[in-house]
């Protein structure tokens, strides 16, 4: 397996029972108009998306590299801080009990000057209990989310996240 493949499929997207993003659409320019499926983020208070997620046989031990592509409804200026963390659902555990989730963010991504144009930031995670000694061959949740609290998020409005892509680093 060569380094940045990608191992992880996400099975289904999953909205938290509190504080979730929230389902949008993103229309594009052609005729007839695309529809990009995105999830709204907003700026002033934290929420999040779970995505049920399988770590494939391709999987060789090293760490996990997120790519969050993501739009901004308006903005055009100034920069969002994402994060993520992955709970393992491995065998014997018992999904009821409550688990703590271990965040990693991204580096401040910035909206571009063109409103409409994808930006690409990344989260990793080292090997073992960085991501929940996570296996080849297990469940996870990958829990995102956005960190409007931080001094590093001054985007005003909406960020638009699309699908995560899950690569070995």
């Amino acid at each position: 397996m060569a380094s940045n493949d990608v191992v992880g499929q996400i099975w289904r997207i999953l909205q938290p029972a509190t504080l979730f993003a929230t389902l949008d659409v993103r229309t594009g320019g052609s005729t007839p108009a695309e529809n990009y499926t995105v999830y709204d983020f907003d700026d002033t208070t934290a929420e999040y998306l779970d995505y049920l997620c399988f770590l494939g046989p391709n999987y060789a031990g090293g760490g996990l590299t997120i790519t969050l592509p993501w739009t901004a409804t308006s903005a055009t200026s100034n920069a969002v801080i994402w994060r993520a963390a992955i709970r393992r659902v491995n065998t014997g555990e018992d999904i009821d009990t409550s688990h703590s989730y271990d965040y990693n963010n991204a580096s401040a991504s910035s909206a571009p000057a063109t409103n409409g144009q994808p930006v690409y930031p990344t989260v990793a995670f080292t090997s073992g209990a960085d991501m929940d000694s996570l296996a080849a061959g297990e469940m996870f949740i990958l829990r995102v989310g956005r960190l409007p609290t931080d001094a590093g998020d001054t985007m005003a409005g909406d960020a638009e996240l699309w699908l995560p892509v899950i690569r070995e680093t």
